[in-house]
């Protein structure tokens, strides 16, 4: 009963330290986001993306795993300088992250910058898809 438990809390445990490494890509902008609440804002263009996919294995089983990223690249303008940055997200499988690059693709989105070094800047949420 007691080696059923310990298994069961080390699964839990293995599960949330794969969790935490699968988002430590998204670290870099969730800092970012929550930095640039209070932003400026203006118009910019998503120029393009890209898709990226890792497979492996996990588990006892070897269960075979999936984790598929795009990441989509925005350029905007402030007083006659351009300025780019870009934006990621992750996705179950690559068609989806496709999708989600080819649907956004020449969009208009709006851009926060921070206002002391406008190179650093986040694309606001509510003009995202996924």
């Amino acid at each position: 009963m007691l080696h059923d438990l310990l298994d069961g809390v080390f699964i839990v445990l293995v599960l949330l330290v794969v969790g935490l490494l699968l988002s430590i890509k998204q670290w870099p902008e969730w800092f970012r986001r929550a930095r640039s609440a209070h932003w400026p804002v203006t118009q910019g263009t998503i120029e393009g993306g890209e898709v990226s996919t890792i497979r492996g294995r996990s588990g006892r089983t070897y269960r075979a795993t999936e984790t598929t990223t795009a990441k989509l690249g925005y350029s905007y303008q402030l007083n006659d300088t351009y300025y780019s940055g870009y934006h990621t997200a992750t996705f179950s499988d690559e068609q989806t992250a496709w999708s989600y690059v080819d649907g956004l693709k020449g969009q208009m989105v709006q851009v926060s910058y921070n206002p002391r070094s406008p190179a650093v800047s986040v694309l606001r949420r509510q003009h995202l898809l996924g």
